[in-house]
């Protein structure tokens, strides 16, 4: 009787240990890794508020988590919080102000956030501050694009010229996107040649000779411009 009894207890002890939840991991075995990997599943499933939580929790336990920050502006942007991405993604630029991956991405959100809290005399003013601080072509198209939302063309057009300037060769993409501008205003003079420079620089650039058709010119060897480097570009 004795080992029945024992068998039976220990068949309730099993069916007790099949019926308990799973062990949480415990706080301090949790990383700011963890809480960012588990933030961006959320994004994965569409459920952006639950990633911002995963981030705020990643800041709030580790505040000088630059990534966490980042993404939190991120996901604050996403649900319509301008004021608070914007706080946040300082927070990132401040603990990594030169980051060659992460810093770019950060000043590509930070102006949108002054964007839609429609701040646009702070815009201007960042974009310029930006790009004058580092000539980097980068820089400079954001400003131009910015410069074209918030309604200031002359403005936009000398953005774009600087960052064609600014462009290493071989970089077709500023004269591009300078392109784009000019025939979006219907400049075909100026955006033809905006791409003849964009041949220049690599001809082989991916759906540039089909642009070229568009406007009615066949591409080829002669229709390369070199592209001029004056100094009043930048001036």
């Amino acid at each position: 009787m004795n080992r029945w009894i024992a068998l039976a207890l220990a068949g309730l002890a099993l069916g007790l240990w099949g019926c308990q939840k799973p062990v949480e991991t415990p706080d301090f075995f949790v990383t700011n890794s963890m809480l960012r990997e588990k933030g961006y599943d959320a994004i994965n499933a569409g459920d952006l508020p639950a990633a911002r939580g995963f981030f705020q929790q990643a800041v709030d336990r580790k505040p000088d988590d630059a990534l966490s920050w980042y993404y939190l502006g991120r996901m604050q942007l996403r649900l319509d919080e301008p004021l608070d991405a914007e706080l946040s993604l300082e927070k990132a630029l401040a603990l990594r102000p030169n980051d060659p991956e992460l810093t770019p991405m950060v000043l590509d959100y930070l102006a949108e956030a002054m964007f839609k809290q429609r701040r646009y005399d702070n815009l201007a003013a960042f974009l310029a501050e930006t790009a004058d601080s580092s000539n980097a072509s980068a820089d400079y198209l954001r400003q131009a694009r910015y410069l074209v939302r918030i309604g200031d063309p002359d403005g936009a057009a000398a953005a774009y010229r600087k960052a064609a300037y600014f462009a290493p060769r071989g970089d077709a993409a500023p004269y591009l996107e300078l392109a784009d501008y000019y025939l979006s205003i219907n400049d075909i003079p100026n955006g033809t040649i905006a791409l003849r420079y964009a041949y220049y620089e690599d001809p082989d650039t991916l759906g540039l000779a089909e642009r070229f058709r568009r406007l009615g010119i066949v591409p080829g060897p002669t229709v390369g411009l070199e592209p001029p480097k004056p100094r009043l570009a930048v001036e």
